[in-house]
């Protein structure tokens, strides 16, 4: 997948080994920035282990020449990292774009890379959840306008917090 613009082409791949510390340091930064993870807490802990990440899922990555500048995990259902993902679904995890490339489509071009390559192994949806809260920053415009649809029934409270409400998104392959 890549995505053409007036200055940088960007290629989503799978994380090399010797780009699991810039992954890592990425989607720390990236949650960071976003409010949703503190340097050193449990859940940048986990977002920094990329190589315990890649043996039990596929993390894709957006490069620019050699520059990282994001990446995503795709989980299989029964798998250490998919929390919602049934059957022969595949979920989305660990989203992040380097902050410093925000809002440049880097996102959007993860997440086409990401559909490309679900597909191309047979499977039938990518599923994924987000906050509720359409604030700045909030990706929900992004998945619905690449063709994720909501699913209440499958909406849920996260369990690090009763008030964060996360919303369930499918999109059919």
């Amino acid at each position: 997948m890549t995505l053409v613009s007036s200055t940088t082409s960007l290629g989503v791949a799978p994380v090399r080994t010797d780009e699991l510390a810039r992954v890592g340091e990425l989607c720390v930064a990236a949650y960071r920035a976003a409010g949703m993870a503190e340097e050193d807490d449990g859940y940048a802990l986990q977002l920094r282990d990329v190589a315990a990440r890649a043996a039990d899922a596929v993390v894709l990555v957006a490069r620019a020449g050699r520059e990282v500048l994001g990446t995503v995990t795709l989980a299989a259902a029964g798998t250490a990292y998919a929390d919602l993902a049934r059957g022969d679904e595949l979920e989305v995890r660990m989203l992040a774009v380097d902050p410093a490339v925000q809002r440049r489509g880097v996102a959007e071009v993860l997440l086409r890379g990401a559909a490309e390559w679900a597909a191309e192994q047979g499977y039938p949806a990518l599923v994924l959840s987000v906050l509720s809260h359409d604030g700045p920053g909030t990706p929900h415009r992004l998945y619905e306008r690449l063709g994720y649809r909501r699913d209440p029934a499958r909406d849920y409270v996260g369990s690090w917090d009763p008030a964060a409400t996360m919303w369930f998104y499918e999109l059919a392959l």
